[in-house]
């Protein structure tokens, strides 16, 4: 019986682990959305208007960052962040 006991175990902490790295990659994936905005020889956000830009500042902040900070997605917070900076900069440009 114990011998089941830790087979369980053993097969729910894999399942577990592999839980986890199907969490990250979907909210890698979401993030890759955003990539083609901000990367790149010329990136669009340069491009995008006051209301594109007043739009997209209002998903990254209200959407995606509360929702990689939830899931504890670091690397995801950071990168939204730097987003969130270069359009907030971009607007004083557009003023």
């Amino acid at each position: 019986m114990e011998n089941l006991f830790k087979n369980t175990l053993q097969d729910l902490d894999k399942t577990y682990n592999e839980l986890g790295k199907m969490k990250d990659q979907l909210l890698s994936m979401s993030l890759n959305s955003m990539n083609p905005l901000f990367e790149g020889k010329d990136p669009a956000y340069k491009l995008m208007d006051l209301k594109s830009t007043n739009e997209t500042l209002s998903t990254l902040e209200k959407d995606l960052l509360p929702l990689f900070e939830e899931q504890k997605f670091e690397k995801g917070v950071s990168k939204v962040k730097k987003y969130i900076k270069l359009l907030q900069e971009n607007l004083e440009k557009q003023k």
